[in-house]
């Protein structure tokens, strides 16, 4: 009788682990399948975007969602972490800028709905030259008569990340105005350096104009919602931002990066 109940015991057991197995496996591949649909649902949405800016995405974005398993998260009615890497789609023309810079974003506690809210957000993006040279001429051409500073005088801007400036060129080089940013309640803000100038008097009235343009035109760019400047970093070609917020929707951190 005893070797009866150790055998019954021992298959009950086997049927015990067949049983946690074939659920584990079964997990896994609804894991696998949540995070590869949730995954193309973001990569055609990105590109869905792109097409109504009247941009071409250069590759697909890169879609995480961390260690914790999407069904547990889901189960309480949101994602615990996403990450997504998109490419550049910036397509500038004069003053006309279409597309998004290149962006790293990280979603915390992402409720899932019709109008889904971030408990946390955090977006880099990497703004190059053409993109601040576009900034702050859209800028001046607006104020009143500065147009012609605005379309044909400033002919370039370069962020030189040795001197952490944004150095404004004009007219191919006759001068050239150094730009100094720094923060300020959540938003960059420009200072006048120092301007080296070659047989060209820069009034202060455009030195104010373009330090000016170009802090509206970042803070309308990158400040919205929720969402506020933590730190920057003037590398060589581009100016490197992170943002971050709490309880944002992503229908303002679409505009965001």
């Amino acid at each position: 009788m005893a070797v009866k109940t150790r055998s019954a015991a021992s298959t009950a057991w086997k049927i015990v682990v067949g049983v946690l197995v074939a659920l584990l496996i079964l997990v896994l591949l609804v894991e696998f399948g949540l995070r590869w649909f949730l995954s193309k649902q973001m990569v055609d949405q990105f590109h869905a975007q792109a097409q109504e800016q009247g941009v071409t995405a250069p590759a697909d974005p890169e879609v995480s969602f961390g260690s914790v398993p999407l069904v547990v998260g889901l189960a309480q009615g949101e994602l615990n972490e996403m990450t997504m890497k998109t490419p550049s789609t910036l397509q500038i023309n004069g003053t006309e800028i279409k597309g998004q810079p290149e962006s790293e974003i990280l979603m915390e506690g992402m409720t899932v709905s019709k109008d889904p809210v971030a408990r946390r957000l955090v977006a880099t993006t990497n703004v190059p030259d053409d993109f601040l040279l576009a900034t702050v001429q859209a800028g001046i051409t607006q104020e009143s008569g500065m147009e012609a500073l605005g379309n044909n005088v400033i002919t370039d801007i370069h962020a030189a990340g040795a001197t952490s400036t944004l150095d404004v060129q004009f007219a191919g080089g006759l001068a050239t105005l150094s730009l100094l940013p720094s923060m300020v309640d959540g938003a960059l803000q420009f200072e006048a350096a120092k301007a080296e100038i070659f047989g060209f008097e820069l009034p202060e009235q455009a030195t104010a104009a373009i330090t000016e343009s170009l802090t509206k035109g970042m803070k309308d760019q990158f400040v919205t919602g929720n969402m506020k400047i933590q730190e920057f970093t003037v590398n060589d070609g581009s100016l490197r931002i992170t943002m971050v917020g709490n309880d944002v929707k992503l229908s303002e951190a679409g505009q965001v990066a």
